[in-house]
Formats: C-alpha cells, sequence, structure tokens
C-alpha cells in the first residue's frame, strides 16, 4: 500500500506542482486546501504532510494539527515559526553561534531611534513577520526613521508594528540563496536586484539569478542555520562579508522557481526523495 502524503496549501503555485507530481510518483498524494478545506487537530489521517501554505500563520497552525495526529510533518510547526518571525530567527542563530546581521527589536519610535543611535545610520527597519521584501524600509537620518516608525505604528498587527533595526550593509544589491533538504545542502543561487536604486533582492521584485557554487563557510553557515531552526526542508538567505557569511534569512515554505532557473536542480524532486526515505526508518 503507498504512503498517504496530504500536500497542504492555501494557493497552488508551480512548486505545488512540482511536488505533487515528484510525489506523486511513489505515494498517494491528496491535495488539501485551507481556503476551502477544515483540517481536525489530531485526526488528520496521512503518513506525512508537507506544509506549503503562504501564510506563516496557517502553515504553524496546519502543521501542529498534523503533529498531533502522528503525521510526519515538513517543516514542523516549530521550524515554521521560528523562521517565520525574523526576531526569533535571529535569536535561535544567535544561540547557536551562527553569524548573522546585528538587530535590535524596537517596539515604539522613541526604542528605534535609540538602536539607530547604536547601530549608526543608514539603518534597515524590518518587520518581523513578511516576505518578498515587504515593509522592508532604509532609514539614513533620524527624521526619517521616526517617519517609518510612525507609519508602522498606524499599523493593524503587532509582528507589523514592532521593527527590527539593522545597519545597513553594503551588498551591491546582491545576496545568495541556498536550499538545504535533510540536513544536507541542495544548492545555491546568487540573486541581483535588477532595477537602478533598488537594493533588495527578492526574486518576487524581479531580481536576475544565476548559479552559485558555496565557499565551505557558506556551506557550513547554511546547514547549521537549517539545524538551528530544527528546519528539514529550508531556505537560507546569505550576506557575503569581509569576515565571512551572515545568515539574513531563513525560509520554513521556500519559494524555488527561481532557484530552478539559476541551478537545474529540482528541489521537489529532492524533498520528495529525502522524505520517502524518512518515512521507510
Amino acid at each position: 500500500m503507498k504512503p498517504v502524503v496530504h500536500l497542504v496549501v492555501d494557493y497552488v503555485r508551480e512548486e505545488e506542482r512540482l511536488l505533487r507530481r515528484s510525489l506523486g510518483a511513489w505515494a498517494e498524494v491528496h491535495v488539501v486546501n485551507l481556503r476551502e478545506d477544515p483540517v481536525p487537530i489530531g485526526g488528520a489521517v496521512a503518513d506525512a504532510a508537507v506544509i506549503r501554505p503562504v501564510s506563516m500563520y496557517r502553515a504553524a497552525y496546519a502543521a501542529g494539527a498534523y503533529e498531533a495526529s502522528g503525521s510526519f510533518t515538513v517543516n514542523t510547526s516549530e521550524a515554521i515559526i521560528y523562521s517565520g518571525d525574523k526576531a526569533l530567527t535571529y535569536a535561535r542563530l544567535a544561540a547557536a553561534n551562527i553569524a548573522s546581521p546585528a538587530t535590535l527589536i524596537a517596539s515604539s519610535e522613541e526604542a528605534a531611534l535609540r538602536a539607530a543611535e547604536e547601530t549608526g545610520y543608514p539603518v534597515v527597519v524590518k518587520p518581523p513577520v513578511g516576505s518578498w521584501g515587504r515593509l522592508v524600509s532604509k532609514a539614513r537620518s533620524p527624521e526619517k526613521l521616526a517617519q517609518v516608525a510612525r507609519l508602522r505604528s498606524a499599523l493593524p498587527c503587532t509582528p507589523q508594528r514592532v521593527m527590527l533595526i539593522q545597519p545597513l550593509l553594503e551588498t551591491g544589491g546582491s545576496d545568495i540563496r541556498c536550499i538545504v533538504v535533510a540536513g544536507q545542502l541542495l544548492g545555491c543561487m546568487r540573486r541581483r536586484a535588477s532595477r537602478p536604486g533598488e537594493w533588495r533582492s527578492n526574486v518576487a521584485l524581479g531580481a536576475r539569478v544565476e548559479a552559485h557554487r558555496p565557499s565551505p563557510e557558506e556551506e557550513d553557515a547554511a546547514i547549521r542555520a537549517a539545524r538551528a531552526v530544527n528546519g528539514y526542508f529550508v531556505s537560507i538567505d546569505l550576506f557575503e562579508t569581509r569576515d565571512g557569511p551572515l545568515v539574513n534569512e531563513v525560509n520554513g515554505v521556500p519559494e524555488f522557481k527561481g532557484f530552478i532557473r539559476a541551478t537545474g536542480v529540482n528541489p521537489a524532486e529532492a524533498l520528495s526523495k529525502a522524505l520517502r526515505e524518512s518515512l521507510r526508518r
């Protein structure tokens, strides 16, 4: 009898179609769309669940429900929460002695200004929760930072109002994204901002991608970062510095269209193979 795998989504993207095809080679795959299908806590019938919602909270709640059912969950609710909230990500990285950008948490305009005094201008201002570069700003002066902080204070929920203050690193609009599957580095790509003046290198913002051969230090940082959040299938974003790589983000529901385009490697196939082996143990 084939193992039963639930592919849990809120939107079906190219990545989910690739996963369904790869998993379907050896498993009975059921697509569970959280916009239509309820998920029982402790009552789901699946050997494994591959958690793919765009919404971090939907993903974490669904993962918890499947964990309560005894399903092997990729990723776990712990991994999704700790990678989906950047403040928690940086805390896990710091606890594991993994280098990441210097970060201060500010919950008010006053705290943000004091944080920037400590780091020095210019600064990057990030929300703890968010993706695709949304709500990521830079401030070159106290006046600009105060304006950003006041705008953030009007947003509707705490994860949007809280600010992560970091020094602006000169990366040339480039970073490195690596994918780790079951503790092994699958590969890396470089992302380059494609528009003049754009300093964020998100593929969603039009960044160009190309294959990147990681250094031993970059490979080690990526694998250790995945381990720090207990991630089974994650992507890790690295900044290059003179002192070695810095881990900027860990993504618990990684997108990988750009990775395939850059490297020719299909993470869906790698995850499918690793999951099959995990279920056999």
